[in-house]
């Protein structure tokens, strides 16, 4: 009885390091973020590999639902609501699904539930939200499956898929305007009252970059009426007219930005360095 109950033992504990074993994957697990804005997109997927093997329309056959990578389904994590293919993606986590279809714009699938083991149990009814994408020739062939980010901006991103032969490309659009404006009250908030122009110009320079132009006259008009003797905020009010259609009133504020710059440099006996640059842009409006 006792040699019984110590192999018993054994066997339980031989059983125990089995399960507890972690061995590598043929499709090894792999993720990719990008900060948008202040949006996080995180993409987390399985890395399968072609292997000699044809992948469209065979190992993933056209017309049927596929789980955009291997193991589970791939997941698509943001942080806050964004924009896909200029339609919404509210806040949340998601499973990746993709239709492939010959000669055809694909169909992705954004489903709302996340705890799928492939497309065995995929529902349509879960589904949040679809997009059509037509695939393109990849440049460089993909041995495994990758996604990475391109073309970042302050407020897009592209996110493309690439596996053997095609790549497929989604536009993400992440808006960080009212983010923004928080961070612009917060920073008035804790700025000493001397300061608060600085505040105001940084917000309006953000504008100006990603064409926040009615938001931009706004922050710039503030900071000028604190402080209406630094070059800079001249030229973002320049930017920022120019923008809103206003080319004359563009270019008289940029001249003064080029007034300013050149006496401040000739009290520190230098040379302006940015007369060239903002001259570039006063021509360019006389020719709008």
């Amino acid at each position: 009885m006792k040699q019984i109950f110590i192999s018993i033992l054994v066997g339980l504990s031989f059983t125990a390091g089995v399960q507890a074993q972690d061995l590598p994957k043929p499709s090894p697990s792999a993720s990719v973020m990008q900060r948008i804005g202040f949006t996080d997109v995180t993409i987390e997927y399985s890395r399968p590999g072609v292997n000699d093997r044809t992948i469209w329309g065979d190992l993933v056959p056209y017309n049927e639902i596929w789980r955009a990578g291997a193991n589970k389904a791939t997941q698509v994590i943001t942080s806050a609501d964004i924009k896909i293919e200029n339609e919404s993606l509210p806040k949340g986590n998601y499973s990746l699904f993709i239709i492939p279809i010959s000669e055809k714009e694909w169909t992705l699938i954004f489903n709302k539930e996340t705890e799928l083991w492939g497309a065995g149990d995929y529902k349509k009814e879960m589904d949040q939200l679809r997009v059509s994408v037509a695939p393109i020739k990849a440049s460089t062939p993909a041995e495994r499956l990758e996604y990475h980010f391109t073309d970042v901006s302050m407020n897009s991103a592209v996110l493309s898929m690439n596996w053997s032969d095609l790549q497929v490309n989604l536009n993400i659009q992440a808006d960080p305007t009212s983010q923004v404006k928080v961070n612009i009250e917060n920073a008035l908030a804790d700025s000493k009252e001397e300061d608060k122009w600085k505040v105001y110009r940084s917000a309006a320079s953000y504008a100006r970059d990603v064409e926040m132009t009615t938001e931009g006259l706004e922050w710039i008009k503030k900071s000028i009426e604190l402080n209406s003797t630094n070059w800079y905020s001249c030229w973002v009010y320049s930017s920022l007219l120019a923008q809103n259609k206003d080319s004359k009133q563009a270019i008289a504020m940029a001249e003064k930005a080029i007034v300013i710059g050149i006496e401040d440099a000739k009290k520190n006996d230098g040379e302006f360095s940015y007369e060239e640059r903002i001259q570039s842009d006063i021509d360019g409006w006389k020719n709008n």
